[in-house]
């Protein structure tokens, strides 16, 4: 090796690797030293090598502190001569990796052979030479040098330098751990250790998100910390940070990259606010319920952790996440083990933060209160216990029980009645938990079993009811078992009256009913009368009875007097006669008759007079018919001839005019004859009626095709011949005499009109029908519906209804749904019309989509008898729509690589209904199947666009929306590229330490790559890189960059891959510490790893052989495991051996040999207490007496007060322990007073044994023996000093007297003297209290209760809570139960007492229904209510002659059917018990016979009428008898004319015997008429 001529500076570098960042911009460094020619000649004698060694010897000692430079300027100064030879060296610049090795090549210019040679510090060696060059190989190059090529040509020295720079990368580049959380809004600050790479000044350090740059370093230190500071946002939840180291030696054409490996950030937002909790306060043992639990402003909210804990129990929560909110559930189950105050919890936990809320939750366990009845089921007057518990801490309400102070049971004594029966008992119980008062209630239903009731309000004894309604007979029967009640006629044929039946009144069923209500229990019997009422027409009656009989006296009246009349008139005809036969006798006017000439003499044929006398009777007659004033009376001649004249007054008058005399009964006989007449003239009519035809029906309505039956009659009684005219099919004929029917069939006509006809006396009888048809609506259609219809725009609603009819009757409407839009009535059209059409524009609207339109149509034929008809169309379903104008809005991706998948979205706002809107997708040829999302009227197609190598290129994507009958359409360009990844290969993908490695990053043609930040020089071009392995580089990450440009837009990808490096094994103090000491108990993980790849296996053993750790298994830690042992890593590299020290430390322990549990000591001997423990370190022990402070060391004085528990508690550094020692002092028996006392009082029953505790250790035994007169030698019962599960016998007796009590233990023995006395307790029973006592209304009473027992009680008695006086006035209100109790020192007695309160009767009521009067033949009903306690008898007395009365069963109700006049008048009702009785009267009135007074007033009026009728009559038959005893005196005179009163008239004539008589001798009637009569022979 020539000798070195320089001194080499070095630098300590560490060797520290931190992951690769982007390479940062840096300086560059560069050695330049240029051959100075003629700076510094150093001229001498000396030959010029000499001269060169002297400079170099001389200039060592400065070279220390000169720099290399400058040095090598000045050795350049020296050497170069002023020939023209030139010195190169090759290369000039050169970059190395550190330690490698390299060829320097020098050469000269030189004419001749030069001298050459190379001066440089490194390791050097020749490996060629030749004329004027030489070769030399460097090795081991560490640190950047100048290597210096020097000649010597022709004595002329020249130089040239390298410049050689020595660069290593970064050892280790390592991004700090981020935090695991890291809070938005907050400051993160990111470190990066960077520890090797040189030259340092072309080291960048470079702080990555992602791949955006967040800060770029100068390298410039080493080891070397670069942070920044980044604000966290939401966006950096998930970002990869990364540190990057750049060596740039690309001025010397070298770029070198190492990057960390990339560490993820989770950034959170939790507010500030707590979770929402909803919980219940208060819960049920045994119940369920659910509790939430939500929280707002969460990010991200899926990362949330939700933990609900009830107490220390956990619940099982199922979470829910939406945004940035959570809601959490789970269901609460309250346990018996969980009654109490519990605390529920909700805890939100997002990073290293949590958000908590706590509510109190009192779980409760109050189950229902048990409320228990004697028996459920029991007979009236049974006495029932009650009684109502609950759990403790509960208030108690017992429904029926007497107030008392509030507990948590209540009861009370219930004698049962009927009104007992179905009685709910209600126990309530309350319980306050957490302030709310909680409510429980349970019921029970009592049931009394007794026998039928039939009582007033039940069933009524009286029914009044109309003739002709619907009624309902209700009589119901209290009992239980319910009875069973039948109603049956009192007497008669024992009909039956339904029951809760509802009936048709009539007047049969009116009576009295005899109801009986029966079960096992027994039965009962109610008299119920039921009334009918109807509208009797007696008022008609009367009028038609009284018009009858008047009627009838008319007629016998009229008959009477014509009867007489025609008798008179015959007799006057006789009269006439035999006065004719008179005056044809010659007789004397003047001298007197003739004695014995009273005989009339017949006339002769040929007298004169006769004919006179019958010319002038019709004259007569005339002048008689008239009604004159009579004149006053006149003197006048005599007449002329032979005549007789004679005066007769008014009777005569009133024989021969009755209607002069009686003017009303001449009207009421013409009206009479008038009413007669017109009803024989109406007969008349009626009898000459035409004879007619009949066709029935004679208007008809059929529906069409249907058929009918017409009915042709006639009232002929034998017609020729009939028939029926139509146009109709016929189908069947019946006949008879004189009708004719048959059925017309397949009637289709609208309308026709058949006759029917007869033949009757040569006439034809005709009758005209009409029949029409009708069609039912069977085909309702509504026109289709447009099959889409655009809001905001009119359409046609169609509706035909074909054939249906008659059209007048049809009614069509036009429906939406329910709703009628538009109504419409034909009436008025024809009748022939049929069918019809309805039509109606309608608008459009969002409402109608979906809606359904039809059409009803109602053919109403009611008004003819027939129905209503209805059908209606099948609904046609209408769809609107509403298309916005917009066009939609295409979301796709400019750039789309072969075989990706990418999402494009169209959107289209302003749709209705949007659900209908059908979406079209397509990528050039390619159609997409989109999913389709809506939201209100917009909608959203989604679809993944995939692209195949042969769409390569610009497409197209389409969207097309299309509603209804419309669309809208978008276009957007996308262009498809390929583009595939990077190729990143490793030369060994695993490879031992500090072997060479080629990566090298390869893509397609036109891409442009990168690996670890150093691009290729041209697109297509690979990037390789060179690196000599160390351990740092193992699992070192390189990454491999392409960038392809397409349409504009820069795309790229990456891959990566990974370096493993194989070395052996390291045991590290940090991995693997050579002490351990842990506690014992806890499990532990025993770790010693090693590095080294591969991972090596690690196993420790102890030094002795003995145990083995168990490493990187957790375990628990025993004392067994300290000492030393010896650990070895071992891989297929190597091994390392490391020894470690494991020491245990435990806590102390006391056990019974070093410490006994219990220790006796007697009392005044000396003792000690000493615990020994165990445990590492030794621990210290000391023992204090419970309850005090100073420990107990040394010798004691055993006394009684030693006595007791101790703790010892032994301490050491891992814990402490502590026992409790028991220590029991002996010493022998002793009696106290308070304990054993001399006096004792023995109570009777009370199961109490005499207590005498001894004092002494051990227990002393005790027995207490009689020693008086009657307790000799008897053994006194004794308490046992504790409870014993055989509980010693409890005497009946106990004999008093003195007993003498020995206690003895094996420390010796006491003796005591104890008297003892005996009592008893209060007792009650049946014959000293019963429990059942009568008292009588209005006398003084109280309760007979006495007790026994010693001392005497005092007994007491009250009433709900009110004390009973020792004496009272009985009232009714006295009556009930009574609680009595007896009291003595010994204790209470308690009796329950049912006083029954007996008095005498009263009637309360007396009651008349119906009140008021009664007619005649009605009914009515007496009720008699009487208030007595024993139950009274009711009697009755009625008034004299009152028969037909009827009683109920318990004589309560009288009561009369068909009332009489004798049932009128006072009634008495008396009730009678065995205290007395009592009696109260009720008058009836019963109305008179007014109708029979009505009929009487009318026969009376009658008989009246006929009775003056009768004197009429009477009258007329006393002047009729007057006039004929005139007639007869005329007749025996000759006298039988009156002329007017005036003694003669144009009639009169000269007889033979004729002569004048004097005016003076005329008489006229005082009344001032005057009749005459005139005699006429027959």
């Amino acid at each position: 090796m020539p000798e070195r001529s320089f001194l080499r500076g070095r630098r300590e570098v560490s060797r520290k690797s931190a992951p690769p960042l982007d390479p940062p911009v840096a300086g560059r460094y560069k050695k330049d030293v240029r051959t100075a020619s003629a700076q510094s000649v150093l001229r001498t004698s000396t030959p010029s090598h000499l001269c060169l060694r002297s400079a170099s010897v001389a200039m060592a000692s400065s070279a220390a502190r000169l720099p290399l430079p400058a040095l090598f300027a000045l050795l350049g100064a020296l050497l170069l001569g002023t020939g023209s030879a030139q010195t190169s060296v090759e290369p000039t610049e050169h970059i190395i990796p550190k330690g490698g090795s390299m060829q320097v090549t020098c050469r000269a210019s030189c004419d001749g052979n030069a001298i050459l040679g190379l001066e440089t510090p490194l390791t050097k060696k020749e490996v060629d030479n030749g004329p004027n060059y030489k070769i030399y190989e460097l090795s081991d190059i560490q640190e950047d040098s100048t290597p210096l090529c020097f000649s010597n040509c022709n004595n002329i020295q020249s130089t040239a330098s390298l410049s050689l720079t020595v660069y290593s990368l970064p050892k280790r580049v390592e991004l700090a751990p981020l935090p695991h959380w890291q809070p938005v809004g907050e400051n993160l600050t990111l470190r990066c250790q960077v520890e090797g790479g040189v030259p340092r000044t072309y080291l960048s350090v470079l702080l990555l998100r992602g791949e955006e740059l967040l800060s770029r370093q100068p390298g410039v230190k080493e080891p070397t910390e670069f942070t920044t500071t980044v604000l966290a946002g939401r966006g950096d939840h998930g970002a990869n940070f990364s540190c990057r180291t750049e060596l740039d030696l690309r001025p010397k054409n070298q770029l070198f990259q190492n990057s960390s490996v990339p560490r993820q950030l989770r950034t959170f937002v939790l507010p500030m606010t707590g979770p929402h909790l909803v919980s219940p306060r208060i819960m049920e043992v045994g119940t369920q319920q659910h509790v939430n639990c939500t929280l707002d402003g969460l990010f991200p909210a899926s990362e949330a952790q939700v933990h609900l804990v009830l107490e220390n129990r956990r619940l099982e929560t199922t979470v829910e996440y939406n945004k940035d909110s959570l809601l959490a559930t789970a269901c609460i189950k309250a346990n018996t083990e969980d009654e109490g105050s519990q605390q529920l919890t909700c805890t939100v936990t997002l990073g290293n933060q949590s958000q908590r809320t706590l509510e109190n939750v009192t779980i409760y366990s109050f189950p229902a209160p048990i409320l228990t009845l004697s028996s459920p089921n029991v007979s009236e007057g049974t006495v029932v216990n009650v009684e109502c518990k609950a759990r403790a801490g509960a208030v108690m309400t017992l429904q029926g029980a007497p107030a008392g102070p509030p507990g948590p049971s209540a009861q009370f004594v219930l004698n049962a009645t009927s009104d007992d029966n179905g009685r709910i008992l209600l126990c309530s119980a309350a319980l306050e938990v957490a302030g709310t008062v909680l409510r429980k209630n349970t019921t029970r239903e009592l049931h009394v079993l007794y026998g039928p009731r039939l009582e007033e309000s039940d069933c009524p004894g009286n029914w009044t009811w109309q003739e002709g309604s619907q009624e309902t007979l209700k009589c119901e029967a209290r009992g239980n078992p319910p009875p069973k009640v039948v109603c049956h006629r009192k007497g008669g044929n024992g009909s039956s009256l339904p029951i809760r039946k509802q009936i048709l009144v009539k007047r049969q069923i009116s009576g009295t009913y005899m109801c009986q209500a029966t079960s096992f229990r027994g039965e009962v019997t109610r008299e119920v009368v039921v009334n009918v009422t109807y509208n009797s027409n007696l008022v008609v009656i009367i009028i038609l009875v009284a018009v009858a009989v008047i009627l009838g006296a008319i007629i016998t009246a009229a008959y009477l007097y014509n009867r007489q009349r025609k008798i008179r008139e015959y007799k006057l005809q006789k009269a006439r006669e035999a006065n004719a036969m008179k005056l044809n006798t010659p007789r004397r006017l003047h001298g007197g008759r003739e004695p014995g000439a009273r005989s009339p003499s017949r006339l002769p044929a040929s007298s004169a007079t006769a004919p006179s006398l019958e010319t002038k009777l019709p004259t007569l007659n005339q002048s008689l018919s008239a009604t004159l004033p009579p004149p006053h009376p006149t003197r006048g001649a005599a007449p002329r001839g032979p005549r007789a004249q004679l005066s007769a007054r008014a009777p005569i008058a009133s024989c021969v005019s009755p209607a002069a005399a009686m003017p009303g009964l001449r009207r009421a006989l013409l009206g009479l004859w008038a009413a007669l007449g017109l009803g024989f003239f109406g007969l008349t009519a009626v009898a000459q009626e035409p004879f007619w035809a009949d066709l029935q029906p004679r208007v008809a309505l059929v529906e069409r095709g249907g058929s009918l039956w017409l009915n042709c009659s006639t009232n002929c009684p034998r017609p020729e011949r009939g028939g029926l005219e139509t146009s109709l099919r016929r189908n069947g004929t019946q006949r008879g005499l004189r009708w004719l029917a048959r059925q017309l069939v397949d009637i289709r006509e609208p309308e026709t009109q058949p006759v029917c006809f007869f033949r009757c006396a040569r006439r034809t009888l005709q009758a005209r029908g009409l029949i029409r048809t009708f069609q039912r609506p069977d085909r309702v259609e509504l026109v289709p519906l447009p099959t889409w219809q655009p809001v905001g725009e009119n359409f046609t609603l169609s509706c035909r209804v074909p054939g249906a009819g008659p059209r007048g009757s049809l009614t069509l409407t036009l429906l939406r749904g329910a709703q009628e839009l538009i109504r419409r009535s034909f009436a008025g059209e024809p009748p022939r019309a049929r069918g019809a059409v309805l039509t109606a524009t309608v608008l459009a609207r969002r409402e109608d989509h979906g809606a359904n339109f039809s059409c009803r149509a109602e053919l109403d034929l009611r008004p003819h008898g027939l129905g209503l008809f209805e059908n209606s169309s099948f609904p046609r379903e209408l769809r609107t729509f509403a298309l916005s104008p917009d066009l939609p809005r295409l979301t796709s991706p400019r750039l789309l690589e072969v075989g990706s998948e990418r999402l494009v979205n169209c959107t289209l706002n302003g749709l209705f209904p949007a659900s209908e809107a059908g979406v079209y997708l397509a990528l050039g040829d390619q159609r997409l199947s989109p999913d389709i999302t809506l939201e209100g009227d917009a909608l959203m197609a989604t679809a993944t666009a995939t692209a195949s190598a042969e769409q390569e290129g610009a497409r197209q994507l389409v969207c097309i929306v299309t509603l209804g009958g419309e669309s809208r359409e978008t276009r957007e360009n996308v262009t498809v590229y390929s583009f595939p990844a990077p190729l990143l290969t490793l030369s060994e993908p695993s490879v031992p330490e500090g072997k060479m490695v080629t990566i090298t990053c390869a893509a397609e043609a036109r891409a442009l790559v990168t690996l670890d930040g150093v691009p290729a020089a041209v697109p297509g071009q690979p990037v390789q890189l060179q690196l000599n392995t160390t351990e740092n580089d193992d699992r070192r990450g390189f990454f491999c960059d392409a960038t392809l440009e397409v349409d504009g837009e820069t795309l790229n990808k990456n891959e990566s891959a990974e370096l493993r490096v194989l070395y052996a094994p390291r045991l590290d103090d940090s991995d693997c510490p050579r002490s351990w000491t842990w506690p014992e108990g806890p499990e532990q993980t025993l770790r010693c790893d090693a590095r080294g790849n591969p991972a090596p296996s690690v196993h420790c053993a102890r030094l002795d052989g003995g145990a083995v750790l168990a490493l990187g298994l957790l375990g628990p830690i025993t004392r067994a495991l300290s000492g030393t042992y010896r650990c070895t890593a071992t891989n297929i590299q190597g091994e390392a051996v490391k020894d470690v020290k494991l020491t245990v430390e435990y806590a102390p322990a006391l056990d019974s040999l070093g410490c006994p549990e219990r220790i006796t000591w007697l009392e005044g001997t000396e003792a000690s207490l000493s615990c020994v423990a165990h445990g590492f370190p030794p621990p210290n022990v000391s023992c204090v007496r419970s309850g005090e402070a100073q420990v107990m060391e040394g010798l004691l004085r055993v006394a009684r007060e030693h006595a007791g528990t101790y703790r010892c508690e032994a301490t050491n550094t891992q814990g402490s322990a502590a026992k409790n020692v028991a220590i029991t002092v002996e010493y022998g028996p002793s009696f106290e007073e308070l304990s054993c006392p001399s006096n004792w009082t023995w109570v009777e029953g009370s199961g109490q044994l005499f207590s005498c505790e001894v004092d002494g250790k051990p227990q002393p035994r005790l027995e207490c023996v009689g020693s008086g007169d009657t307790s000799e030698g008897v053994l006194l019962p004794l308490a046992p000093p504790e409870p014993s599960p055989r509980a010693p016998s409890i005497p009946n007796e106990l004999a008093p007297g003195i007993y003498t009590c020995n206690a003895t233990n094996r420390h010796g023995s006491m003796v005591k003297t104890v008297a003892v006395s005996v009592e008893s307790p209060p007792q009650m029973n049946e014959s000293t209290c019963p429990s059942h006592q009568t008292w009588l209304e209005g006398e003084a009473a109280k309760l007979a209760c006495v007790a026994g027992g010693r001392p005497s009680p005092q007994v007491r008695c009250s009433r709900e809570g009110t004390p009973l006086p020792q004496q009272l006035r009985v009232s009714r209100q006295d009556a009930g139960t009574y609680h009595c109790l007896a009291i003595n020192p010994h204790g209470t007695d308690t009796r329950m007492v049912t006083v029954g309160v007996e008095y005498r009767p009263v009637v309360a009521e007396l009651a008349a229904s119906p009140p008021g009067g009664v007619r005649p033949g009605g009914n009515f009903t007496l009720i008699c209510r009487a208030e007595a306690w024993p139950p009274a008898q009711i009697s009755w007395r009625a008034p004299p002659g009152a028969l037909n009365i009827g009683l109920s069963s318990n004589n309560s109700t009288l009561s009369v059917a068909g009332a009489l006049g004798s049932h009128g008048g006072e009634y008495e009702c008396a009730a009678t018990n065995t205290h007395g009785r009592h009696s109260r009267r009720i008058t009836v009135h019963v109305a008179g016979p007014w109708l029979w007074v009505a009929v009487g007033g009318a026969a009376g009026g009658a008989a009246l009428l006929a009775a003056g009728a009768g004197l009429a009559f009477y009258m007329q038959s006393t002047a009729c008898k007057k006039g004929e005893y005139n007639v007869q005196e005329a007749e025996s005179s000759g006298e039988a004319v009156c002329l007017n009163g005036t003694g003669g008239g144009t009639g009169g004539g000269s007889g033979p015997e004729g002569g004048t008589e004097p005016a003076d001798t005329a008489e006229t009637p005082a009344g001032g008429e005057v009749f005459a009569i005139q005699l006429t022979s027959a």
